[in-house]
């Protein structure tokens, strides 16, 4: 897009690089993964379908003690997961990370494991 100058809006530009979207298949199952870059944090959603759903929310944030998590919205499964994932972030970013994740059925290792480091490609 370009101003009246005719010069392309730069904040236009570092926009289009804020929402990063991947889906992975992992073991036969299908997660969607949302990742919105802010200059202080992020918000991620990680959700076990093609299509993005809302799931229990988690909050994390970074200060000079370390970084914390809250969680917001609970849910049966992947409560640790979550807190995994929001601090990973919310260190990565200096910042405060929001993560939404939706699951069908418990993650196994192997699974936390190879979608920590997804998100963490998405996140660089």
């Amino acid at each position: 897009m370009e101003n009246s100058s005719g010069k392309q809006n730069s904040n236009l530009a570092s926009s289009q690089n804020r929402l990063r979207s991947k889906q992975c298949d992992i073991s036969g199952r299908v997660f969607a993964i949302d990742l919105l870059m802010m200059s202080n944090g992020c918000f991620v959603s990680l959700s076990e379908d093609a299509n993005s759903k809302m799931g229990a929310i988690t909050l994390s944030v970074r200060s000079d003690r370390g970084v914390g998590s809250s969680t917001l919205i609970p849910d049966r499964r992947g409560s640790i997961f979550a807190s995994m994932l929001g601090e990973m972030l919310a260190e990565k970013t200096k910042g405060i990370a929001v993560t939404s994740l939706y699951l069908r059925e418990e993650l196994d290792p192997d699974s936390m494991k190879t979608l920590l480091n997804e998100v963490r490609k998405l996140a660089e």
